[in-house]
């Protein structure tokens, strides 16, 4: 296919490379080949001589109760070195897990019984994610590479067999320098036609391939199918996810208020009580101290003390003094 790039100048790609079906088919469909090869050697930086892809997506069930694992993409060089690829767009807090646990299937899916674990063939795993990875938000760079090394001497690694590359379109698109290889490829998943690819696959063949294979996969009917049922699923998750934050929001500012009112009253009546309290004291020591006046009054009055000299230390009319 002899595809006149001009054509697709700064068109906006029916769909996009990031969809799940367009991916899988780009890295993973025979006779591509070459394009997956090149983007493994651009993004580990290691030749690969040849390169076989396997479009079988799920990782093999030992039982009945073991978890189905399906991966995008894997492939396998003539020294039968594995390479996962992934296409993963929304990130989500069980990912490096989820990951992991496809790395370490795919590294022992190889091995039979009494075999020895030297023939364990090297296993790398290539992430492209459209959100930022969950736990390596700080992390500036957006192409990292994971190997199990020893904690105080990071230098050190514990095996040469395991691998993991991440690349962050969200952090590339902040600080893109659209210089190297990889660089290349991450613009091809945000604008596959747009002016830097195309200059770009030009002069890079096997990019100018992927740009084919991407326009021409966009004609294919099946192909067009399985994209757009991935976009309705995508669509209804969305709005499903909101709505479920609505009415979690909605059950949230209901409970809320509920708590508030019982919290309002038990502070009245809390308040209350202390208010009586308070008032009960302040009326005792009020009744006290007019009861001790009175026997004072008494007492001046049986000594034969005038009454306008009582009425003047105790504030009393002679009437009130007359009466005690």
């Amino acid at each position: 296919m002899n595809l006149d790039l001009e054509k697709l100048r700064n068109q906006k790609p029916t769909y996009s490379p990031m969809y799940d079906v367009i991916f899988k088919c780009l890295f993973g469909n025979r006779g591509n080949e070459k394009i997956t090869k090149c983007f493994l050697e651009d993004i580990t930086g290691k030749q690969i001589e040849e390169i076989t892809t396997d479009c079988k997506l799920e990782l093999q069930k030992n039982s009945v109760d073991d978890k189905k694992m399906e991966v995008d993409v894997i492939a396998k060089d003539n020294q039968l070195r594995k390479y996962i690829i992934e296409m993963q767009r929304k990130a989500y807090d069980y990912l490096p897990d989820r990951f992991v646990g496809y790395l370490a299937r795919t590294y022992i899916a190889d091995i039979k019984v009494k075999e020895d674990y030297k023939t364990i063939s090297r296993t790398v795993m290539v992430i492209v994610m459209e959100e930022n990875f969950p736990n390596i938000k700080e992390i500036e760079k957006y192409h990292t590479i994971w190997n199990i090394r020893e904690q105080d001497y990071p230098e050190k690694i514990l095996s040469e067999k395991l691998e993991i590359h991440i690349l962050e379109l969200e952090k590339y698109k902040k600080q893109k320098k659209k210089t190297g290889k990889i660089d290349m490829w991450l613009e091809f998943f945000i604008n596959p036609y747009g002016e830097e690819v195309l200059n770009m696959a030009r002069t890079y063949e096997e990019l100018r391939a992927a740009v084919e294979q991407l326009n021409m996969l966009e004609a294919d009917e099946e192909v067009r199918r399985l994209a757009d049922a991935e976009a309705w699923a995508r669509y209804d998750k969305f709005h499903q996810d909101a709505e479920l934050k609505a009415k979690a929001r909605a059950e949230g500012l209901s409970e809320g208020r509920a708590e508030g009112r019982k919290k309002g009253l038990a502070e009245g009546r809390e308040e209350g009580r202390a208010e009586g309290r308070a008032e009960g004291r302040a009326e005792g020591r009020a009744e006290g101290r007019a009861e001790a006046k009175d026997e004072i009054v008494k007492k001046l009055k049986a000594k034969g003390m005038p009454l306008n000299e009582i009425a003047e230390i105790t504030d009393l009319t002679k009437e009130e003094i007359e009466n005690l």
